[in-house]
């Protein structure tokens, strides 16, 4: 997250910074960050007092929707407006709170994409009978397994869900009895460090679906580091992709793999949030933040996840971004590419999974 914010601010400052009209010039970046220590009362601190002490102009979204609920609330308390990146439980977006954007989709809607594929024809000619929505209790996780199965539901999946404590140690259980019940597709909603084990257990327990999607953990390098060609067919959020055409990417992924030796996932991709403040400044004029929430509120934007942003308030939620869409990645011998939507697509979507563990 912190790699992200760096690069971004790097390329603003390069170029001389952000241009304010009220001033008549560009003004630098300065970053000012903290570790809130993964911890949500810590995190919410930490943005009182950025707010607060430090006397910062305008904040970066924080990491999980876990932290952004406590954040979302101070942020609200001080009227300082906030454009969340990878914040996305639908609650926090149904409080009402005008001064919380969110960037991506809403987290109900980020299993819509796996579960609409195995519908359409031209991907998939013999969708899985029987789908399995697996998340550990942790508020992002669950709302986007329940929102998938809502969708599997509506076209016609026989589907099953199961809960794991969040950091467990052992899925043995809800793996036996997804084999047992002979579930042929497998919508996983975890975090990474649980995926890995997750699918190694899949393995070992010589579990074999024709689909297995991973929210999160797939879409890291490591996974393929670690799993090799049994990584091959294994589906995941398409949140973000460094090959994308999107706005400034090119740049920002050659700067960042330059400085941090990697190319960026998803996580590393927080430019994206700033891209949109900067914009906001500018066509504000100020950094008055009254004035560029005003602005988030009525304006455009473009990013490096999307070719176009606006924030919208419908069907309960305020300020979500009506052009924001969650694709779908594949590894493909070695490679993870981009498999939807289309106007992105790399290949087509291989299926069914043919293990090769």
């Amino acid at each position: 997250i912190r790699h992200g914010y760096t690069i971004w601010s790097e390329m603003v400052n390069e170029k001389g910074g952000i241009y304010v009209k009220e001033y008549g010039r560009k003004l630098p970046v300065k970053l000012v960050m903290y570790d809130d220590k993964s911890d949500p009362t810590t995190s919410a601190k930490l943005y009182e007092k950025l707010i607060t002490m430090d006397k910062v102009d305008l904040v970066l979204s924080p990491y999980g929707s876990s932290i952004g609920f406590p954040v979302s609330g101070a942020c609200q308390k001080y009227k300082m407006p906030i454009v969340f990146v990878w914040v996305s439980s639908g609650p926090i977006y149904r409080q009402g709170y005008d001064y919380a954007f969110c960037l991506i989709e809403t987290s109900e809607r980020h299993l819509w994409t796996p579960v609409k594929a195995l519908k359409d024809a031209r991907l998939v000619s013999d969708p899985p009978k029987k789908l399995i929505f697996i998340a550990t209790k942790e508020l992002y996780n669950i709302t986007a397994a329940k929102g998938g199965i809502d969708l599997a539901k509506e076209l016609g999946f026989e589907t099953y869900y199961e809960e794991a404590e969040k950091g467990v140690k052992d899925f043995t259980p809800i793996i036996t009895r997804a084999k047992t019940l002979g579930i042929d597709g497998l919508i996983v909603a975890l975090y990474p460090g649980d995926f890995f084990l997750f699918f190694k257990q899949v393995q070992e327990l010589g579990y074999r679906p024709r689909y297995i999607n991973g929210l999160h953990g797939p879409d890291l390098p490591d996974f393929w580091e670690t799993f090799r060609k049994t990584a091959n067919g294994v589906v995941t959020g398409g949140y973000y992709a460094a090959r994308w055409p999107t706005f400034e990417n090119k740049e920002y992924v050659e700067r960042y793999q330059k400085k941090w030796g990697e190319i960026p996932t998803h996580y590393g991709a927080t430019g994206a949030g700033g891209q949109i403040i900067h914009q906001a400044i500018e066509k504000a004029g100020t950094i008055e933040r009254e004035k560029v929430r005003e602005v988030l509120l009525k304006e455009e934007f473009k990013c490096l996840l999307y070719p176009k942003v606006k924030f919208v308030s419908e069907a309960g939620y305020t300020n979500i971004n009506k052009f924001a869409f969650t694709g779908v990645l594949q590894w493909q011998d070695g490679k993870l590419l981009t498999v939807f939507p289309p106007e992105l697509a790399e290949t087509k979507l291989r299926y069914p999974l043919s293990p090769e563990w």
